[in-house]
């Protein structure tokens, strides 16, 4: 759920010095997880973090520095876990900023600090082992937006079941808005007006802004003349409603057009741009009003929330992976390997380590889309859905491009199968060729201490055409000291047992090749993929 408190006090309270920020967190029960995943506070804020832990399991709170990987960060501490535990789960790690201390179930924390004044999104996580893959979210320093300045109002006397021209009508009273915010304080009315509130914003740079609104009843708000929002009618307040609207820099005129059948009260209004988080410009806010997140909360509860945890033995996830075309097949082994393999290229598309998937998207609801990796240091090691194997008549012949969702030309999918240690084996044919793809995992990938090793073998169905190349690897590659080559600065192919490897420069990459021999019935390939530090 997306939190807005501090950006309502900084501007309900704009004359005040400093206000602070009361930030308000617990974690559930049973679910693993925060009740909160974002807060937004001001640079140089002062900021009260409450924590309560409502679990029945140890679970403290971490804000880290912008871009620190907070998986790779708590997965660390298993180098050494009895200094970690001497610590108490928390990490030595200079990324942290902030933190709570490890509370037992049942317990409360309450810490103070001032927020950093550099803008950014700070992560922050639960370091008790294990918790990370689901116990995170972030603090976000954000600017607040500007007020409305030259606040005025006109008020009318009416009845009316729909907004009606005020300009035509003659205002009761008129004056400036105390403040500079919207609001309906007019003692002597309760039922029955109308008001009219006009004034200028500062946009602070050129582009697209975003405006709320609710009421109970009618309202209008046009930006230099043109209606963004209308609710008219008799009606309660509810989800505030949006308009967007493409500004340029500078002063921007703003009216809001407001009318009171009977019964409640209420005139909300906001707005967002570059650069700043939704801002209140109404005194009066609808309780928990999350605006432009709210529905993305919903679908983000539906999207996150299941990881699949990979224990003694792999586990195959088959659905849309994102980067890996529309026929992934994602595979997480023990020891923090992860992989997709397309069924529509017939190749290995990603590798990643440390946590494998999360299920949410399409098993709570069958949600749609493609899901991202959950762990770090994703590669493509064969950029994006490059085929296996193509028949190159030059030494510069382009290698098979992918423009269509579809399988390439000529290759034929077989499945896969599971051996007892329920490790696949992906199964295709191409131009007279069978070819078995495997993969098999050695130590630990998030230590750093482990490899991949890949085993292709190709059998010859039938004659086969001169010049055909298996592609090894494509992006930035170079040749390492030890034999072997570095992908994209990341992750280290060797080759074993194959031909002399052919490294050339194609289409702006540089591109691995084996070149298979047209005499050779069968062919057993092992490559060993590892990451750098």
């Amino acid at each position: 759920m997306r939190h807005i408190l501090a950006i309502l006090l900084a501007t309900a309270s704009a004359h005040a010095a400093d206000p602070i920020a009361t930030l308000q967190i617990k974690a559930l029960t049973a679910q693993m997880r925060y009740t909160e995943s974002e807060f937004i506070v001001l640079p140089g804020q002062p900021v009260k973090l409450v924590f309560e832990n409502g679990d029945d399991l140890p679970h403290n709170l971490v804000i880290c520095k912008p871009g620190t990987d907070v998986l790779a960060m708590t997965l660390k501490q298993m180098d050494n876990a009895e200094a970690a535990l001497k610590r108490n789960w928390l990490p030595d790690d200079p990324a942290i900023l902030f933190h709570t201390r490890m509370l037992n179930p049942h317990e409360a924390d309450e810490i103070t600090f001032t927020a950093p004044d550099k803008l950014g999104i700070y992560p922050f996580v639960c370091t008790f082992p294990g918790h990370a893959m689901t116990m995170k979210g972030n603090l976000k320093v954000q600017n607040a937006g500007g007020l409305l300045q030259d606040l005025s109002f006109k008020l009318y006397n009416g009845s009316w079941s729909k907004l009606p021209e005020f300009d035509a009508l003659q205002p009761h009273r008129e004056g400036k808005v105390e403040g500079n915010l919207i609001q309906l304080k007019f003692d002597d009315y309760k039922n029955e007006f109308g008001v009219v509130f006009t004034g200028k914003l500062i946009a602070p740079k050129p582009g697209n802004y975003t405006f709320f609104v609710t009421s109970d009843d009618g309202s209008r708000l046009s930006i230099d003349g043109q209606e963004i929002i209308e609710q008219d009618g008799i009606h309660p307040s509810g989800e505030p409603k949006q308009g967007k609207l493409k500004l340029t820099a500078g002063e921007h005129t703003y009216r809001l057009e407001y009318f009171q059948g009977g019964g409640n009260m209420e005139l909300f209004a906001a707005w967002s741009g570059p650069g700043f988080s939704p801002t209140p410009l109404s005194k009066w806010a609808p309780e928990g009003w999350e605006l432009a997140s709210k529905k993305k909360t919903k679908r983000n509860e539906e999207t996150t929330g299941m990881p699949l945890v990979v224990t003694t033995e792999p586990i195959v996830y088959r659905n849309f992976i994102t980067d890996a075309g529309q026929r992934s097949i994602g595979v997480g082994y023990p020891g923090g390997f992860n992989l997709a393999w397309s069924a529509e290229s017939m190749n290995l598309t990603l590798l990643w380590r440390g946590a494998f998937i999360d299920a949410a998207r399409h098993w709570n609801s069958r949600g749609g889309g493609a899901q991202s990796p959950l762990g770090y240091d994703t590669q493509q090691p064969v950029g994006n859905l490059s085929p296996p194997l193509a028949i190159l008549e030059k030494p510069d012949s382009a290698w098979p491009s992918y423009d269509k969702q579809q399988r390439f030309e000529g290759y034929t999918w077989k499945g896969y199968s599971l051996d007892a240690q329920r490790q696949p084996t992906f199964r295709y044919e191409w131009q007279g060729l069978r070819v078995e793809d495997s993969f098999a995992p050695k130590g630990n990938a998030v230590k750093g201490d482990g490899s991949l090793t890949r085993t292709v073998r190709i059998t010859r169905t039938q004659p086969l055409a001169a010049g055909v190349h298996w592609l090894v690897a494509a992006g930035d590659v170079k040749p390492d000291k030890d034999g072997g080559y570095i992908v994209n600065n990341k992750l280290v192919v060797q080759i074993i047992g194959a031909g002399p490897p052919i490294l050339r420069t194609n289409a702006g990459r540089q591109e691995l090749l084996v070149p298979l021999p047209s005499t050779t019935d069968e062919a057993h390939w092992p490559f060993r993929y590892t990451w750098l530090p």
